[in-house]
């Protein structure tokens, strides 16, 4: 029998805001507990490098299942994102075997597991990788990344139905854990010599907004990533993206700044710390 409106509760509150520059855009972006967020893009356009810095900075219990990118990757990606050290020597000190011995005690403190699943992860994959964080942990991640949903299998045997069963399957997920998913998604590709505005929803592929209840697109033109607010249940939207809101990134580190990055007077090694000019 359904609840009488006057016993329902109030609406969770929102997970902590990772970039100041979306919070406070007149979008009003915030990523809530038990819904789904989609962040799209096309190849090239840094979703899983802005989504990685948004759960870094987010700093709550989160899952990160990786289809896309192997340990390596994201072992240097997160130590550059946290430490500000270019993802090159990061990736150089992995190489070496030296990745514990320069990086594990400050990447321990971050509540973030990451699974590696490069065989196309099944939603009973993504349940069992859930019960693994509860059992590490104690307790279950309030953000669930998948990257991305063109990775995860589907028993169906078309492709854009497949999708659209997998949204449907992963927005239960949300709605039965409690969890933020944050799923990643392509989008048709731009001429990336002329990029001047995120893709509108119409590009997202498969035809699959309807369940996220918040969806961001993405270009990047090198210096910015350009984020269109396509969908936003709780607030303004821009479908066409004409009007996108422009982050600073500096792709070497994996940062995404809400002001004008600093210059150095010398390269980073992992014997010395960066000089501002």
């Amino acid at each position: 029998m359904p609840q009488p409106l006057t016993r329902t509760s109030k609406a969770a509150a929102p997970l902590p805001d990772p970039f100041q520059i979306l919070a406070e855009s007149r979008y009003k972006v915030r990523f809530r507990p038990g819904e789904v967020v989609m962040i799209a893009g096309p190849p090239g356009a840094g979703k899983s490098m802005v989504t990685l810095a948004a759960v870094i900075n987010m700093r709550v219990p989160t899952l990160y299942i990786s289809a896309d990118s192997n340990e390596a990757t994201m072992a240097a990606r997160a130590a550059a994102c946290v430490t500000g050290h270019p993802t090159e020597t990061v990736a150089r000190t992995i190489e070496v075997g030296l990745w514990r011995e320069e990086y594990a005690d400050r990447m321990a403190s971050l509540p973030l597991r990451f699974e590696y699943d490069d065989t196309d992860p099944s939603i009973n994959d993504i349940a069992n990788a859930l019960t693994a964080f509860v059992e590490v942990w104690g307790h279950p991640p309030k953000v669930v990344v998948l990257d991305n949903l063109m990775n995860m299998s589907s028993d169906d045997g078309n492709e854009w139905q497949g999708m659209r069963t997998a949204v449907k399957q992963l927005h239960y997920i949300a709605r039965k854990s409690k969890a933020c998913v944050i799923v990643l998604h392509h989008t048709s590709e731009q001429d990336s010599s002329h990029v001047d505005s995120a893709p509108p929803r119409g590009a997202i592929q498969g035809k699959v907004s309807q369940l996220p209840a918040l969806i961001l697109t993405m270009a990047s033109n090198g210096a910015e990533v350009l984020v269109g607010v396509v969908k936003n249940r709780h607030g303004p939207a821009d479908v066409a993206a004409k009007e996108p809101v422009r982050m600073v990134v500096d792709f070497t580190n994996c940062r995404v700044h809400d002001k004008p990055l600093p210059t150095y007077n010398r390269v980073w090694s992992p014997t010395h710390l960066l000089q501002p000019a």
